[in-house]
């Protein structure tokens, strides 16, 4: 890509143009994309004569335009990539209807709570969103900090081991990751500590697709992955007052009521026991009496099967009053800006426009990828490749998307505001 663009000169007419790049601006799905080019451009530019101004800027559109060509192309290949690898397109788990799910935020304006139960909705999200997820994020469904420079797998990481170090477990102490997806968070804490973990979900796939990977392992991190299929809102069957730690990785923004599923992990825990919560939150920006935090709030909720999210103040008065100490609370993504300074790549810039680094690029997260998907798997599905729930469910997931880090781009929320709560000896 770098090559491409090195080569590529500003053109004085557009006849030179393709005929197939011209058109791209008329295309449905390429209408917002057209906006967001102008996004490409670095800040702090010193300002030059008219002619100057005018030939940079020639320069700048033409190197946008070639990285968006680029990767126009690269979404082509991912599409048909997807097609042939079997994520999302093949099936999809419980046949789940999307159009059934996004009637339950029918009445979602804001910050508001939709209209079924929890433990329903995050079932119904995960049965379409799983392969999308799994496709674009990796097997770990949570964001993270790092440098500019590096690649996606360093902030999973750095969230990983940031909870292994707060929950203060040894070999095989037995642990619970509550809300655990697929498994990723309980793999990398496993790596870090050796404890023996048992990873909760309501979904049934994702414990299928969690021990296909686990499978693969190590005998050593077999013996320590565990799944368990449970409601977190009334776990059964687990012992109580056993458990040495236990976590929740960006889980709980799928219940309005978090009280609930707190006492569940206290009531599993062991006296003296530490809860580390990784947890959605709204922060001081959020002003709900702002047009488009609004919307970017909608989105985020129902692109992401989540419910009404809490202030700093609510959450922390839910894991109280659920019976813990909180020992310690603060925004886990401000760490990125101590520890990188200017070098600092914040967890929601992947999915919003920016310009490509091979370094640092998660290719199937890029705005200039994903938001095409809709429209290259419609006319898959039009030419009978793939369901026709397909592109719909990719079209919920460019939403949640797109509300959840336009709401971190204004600082209107955090999805990992970490809360370290101990379970009283008495």
């Amino acid at each position: 890509a770098q090559a491409i663009l090195a080569q590529d000169q500003p053109r004085e007419s557009s006849a030179r143009i393709p005929l197939l790049w011209s058109c791209l601006d008329g295309w449905p799905c390429f209408g917002a994309m057209a906006a967001q080019r102008a996004e490409l451009v670095a800040p702090g530019v010193v300002k030059q004569s008219k002619a100057a101004q005018s030939s940079e800027a020639k320069k700048e559109k033409s190197s946008s335009w070639s990285m968006f060509r680029i990767l126009f192309v690269l979404a082509i290949g991912v599409g048909l990539a997807m097609v042939k690898s079997g994520f999302v397109i093949s099936f999809t788990p419980g046949d789940e209807d999307v159009t059934n799910f996004s009637k339950l935020y029918g009445g979602v304006k804001g910050n508001d709570q939709h209209s079924a139960y929890d433990a329903d909705v995050a079932r119904s999200f995960y049965n379409l969103a799983n392969e999308f997820y799994e496709y674009g994020w990796g097997d770990s469904f949570h964001f993270g900090f790092r440098r500019k420079t590096e690649p996606h797998s360093v902030s999973i990481r750095n969230s990983q081991n940031f909870i292994a170090q707060k929950l203060m477990v040894g070999d095989m102490a037995n642990v619970l990751d509550i809300g655990c997806g697929i498994g990723g968070p309980m793999r990398g804490v496993v790596r870090a500590t050796g404890a023996n973990v048992t990873g909760l979900t309501i979904n049934p796939y994702q414990i299928k697709r969690g021990r296909e990977i686990t499978s693969e392992l190590s005998p050593w991190m077999q013996a320590r992955c565990h799944f368990s299929l449970q409601d977190y809102l009334k776990v059964e069957g687990l012992p109580e007052d056993h458990y040495d730690g236990a976590f929740y990785m960006e889980s709980s923004l799928h219940c309005e009521n978090r009280t609930q599923t707190f006492k569940e992990a206290f009531r599993l825990l062991k006296p003296g026991a530490m809860l580390v919560a990784m947890e959605y939150v709204t922060l001081p920006g959020w002003d709900p009496a702002k047009a488009e935090h609004k919307e970017l709030m909608r989105e985020h909720l129902h692109g992401n099967g989540a419910a009404r999210t809490p202030s700093i103040e609510e959450d922390l008065a839910m894991v109280r009053a659920a019976g813990f100490e909180v020992v310690e609370h603060f925004d886990y993504m401000d760490l990125g800006n101590d520890i990188y300074g200017a070098e600092n790549w914040p967890w929601w810039a992947d999915l919003q426009p920016h310009m490509p680094d091979p370094r640092r690029l998660l290719l199937p997260a890029h705005p200039y990828v994903r938001w095409m998907q809709p429209t290259i798997l419609g006319f898959l599905a039009k030419v009978g490749l793939v369901p026709e729930n397909v592109p719909l469910t990719a079209s919920v997931m460019n939403e949640g998307a797109d509300g959840l880090s336009g709401l971190g781009r204004v600082g209107a929320l955090t999805p990992q505001y970490y809360i370290g709560a101990r379970k009283p000896l008495k």
